[in-house]
């Protein structure tokens, strides 16, 4: 049997071995073993799921029957249920007596394909109704007391990226995102009693709300829900967050952008600008509240096409976009420069993009780190993330930041203040 292909385990069994040895050992070529290695080394020390020609059985060790292929793939170690197997016979002739030869070929299969009820035990919507259910006493709706300027509470919801299945998965990112609705009712507290008469409640929404399903080739295998899955539990989320935050205020705005991961996708193209599920789950919120009497002074700020939306906040302009727009078509050293130049572009253009082109404060997200610039006119501020990271970023660049939500304070003198990250 002539190897083309190396497993894991075949690594495992020659390490420490030259590459001599081990292609002896394996009974392949060294260049075999030396570019199994080298996979390795590039994908942190472990080779990647095979994919390609595995081997060529020839001789007397081609199998005759279905039962006897079955046995042969057993002893390679191909799983069935992980793999599509592809088998190529054919006969030559090699003197007077015709040889036949066996090519076996894998290839990965789609996670979902390997596993049609993969994202079936996964239920953020379980672990929050689990979480709310903890909770001792009915929610508490503070009003403060008026101390003549009236102020505005900023919480940005952005970058949960919902169906990660990387630490912890979707069931820690729901009751993180549970935990950090809980801070901000004690940031409301607290600020209260520090005498901030808070009227208004503003909840941005960054974008980038569900992690999507085709963005990444290798997306279905980083994934534990599937886009209705996502979709229903940010829904979930944002309603959790709205029923717990909004009787606390006098009037609410939400001010909903559109995300990169939220875009449906055809062949990992965006098919229109206004068809993304990051504004979406916001729509049906507003839809699932629009019966609600209690619900009735919510103002929806939501994007349709256009990158970034703008609300007054008292007298100030408050704007939001997720980055994408920038990240990669705006010119600048730096992600604070690119963010710079675009809105030194929306307000040349005001005309046309109207209260984003005069922002006082713009809130970014989508680089999922803290940052900030008072560039005078406009103050800006990038938020972290409220995803649980992301492995292959951390590794290749050495960055890694903790997830928090940013919140701060608006007043009708002053346009940012009172800034906490709940982490």
């Amino acid at each position: 049997m002539a190897v083309d292909k190396l497993t894991q385990a075949d690594l495992d069994n020659v390490a420490g071995l030259s590459s001599r040895k081990a292609a002896e050992l394996l009974g392949c070529g060294k260049s075999t073993v030396n570019k199994a290695r080298e996979l390795a080394r590039s994908n942190g020390g472990v080779l990647p799921a095979e994919v390609g020609v595995t081997a060529v059985v020839t001789g007397s060790a081609v199998p005759q029957s279905a039962e006897e292929v079955e046995s042969l793939l057993a002893t390679m170690g191909i799983d069935r249920e992980r793999y599509d197997v592809s088998l190529g016979f054919s006969v030559y002739d090699q003197g007077d007596t015709p040889k036949r030869s066996l090519r076996v070929s894998t290839k990965e299969k789609k996670r979902a394909e390997q596993d049609e009820d993969v994202y079936a035990a996964i239920d953020p919507l379980g672990v929050l109704a689990k979480l709310r259910a903890q909770r001792v006493g009915e929610p508490y709706y503070l009003r403060g007391f008026n101390s003549g300027e009236e102020a505005a509470f900023v919480l940005s919801i952005n970058d949960i990226q919902l169906g990660q299945s990387y630490n912890g998965g979707s069931p820690a990112t729901t009751a993180q995102f549970y935990r950090f609705i809980e801070a901000a009712k004690g940031r409301i507290d607290e600020l209260h009693n520090q005498g901030r008469y808070m009227t208004t409640l503003v909840i941005i929404g960054g974008g980038d709300l569900i992690e999507g399903c085709v963005i990444y080739g290798n997306q279905s295998f980083s994934l534990d829900l599937d886009r209705k899955q996502q979709v229903e539990g940010v829904i979930a989320l944002l309603l959790f967050a709205i029923d717990e935050l909004a009787p606390m205020f006098d009037k609410v705005i939400v001010l909903a952008a559109r995300g990169n991961h939220g875009e449906n996708r055809i062949g990992g193209k965006y098919t229109t600008l206004h068809d993304n599920d990051d504004t979406h789950v916001f729509e049906m919120v507003k839809l699932a509240l629009a019966r609600d009497p209690d619900m009735q002074h919510i103002q929806w700020v939501i994007a349709e096409s256009e990158a970034g939306v703008a609300v007054k906040v008292f007298d100030w302009v408050l704007a939001t976009t997720h980055g994408d727009v920038y990240a990669k078509g705006v010119s600048g050293a730096t992600i604070d420069k690119k963010a710079h130049n675009w809105m030194k572009n929306m307000a040349l253009g005001r005309a046309k993009f109207g209260l984003l082109g005069q922002a006082d404060v713009l809130v970014t997200h989508h680089f999922h780190h803290d940052k900030m610039s008072d560039w005078g006119s406009c103050l800006w501020r990038q938020t972290p993330s409220q995803d649980r990271g992301s492995p292959y970023f951390e590794q290749a660049t050495g960055e890694y930041s903790e997830p928090g939500m940013l919140t701060f304070v608006m007043t009708e003198s002053r346009r940012y203040q009172d800034e906490a990250v709940l982490r």
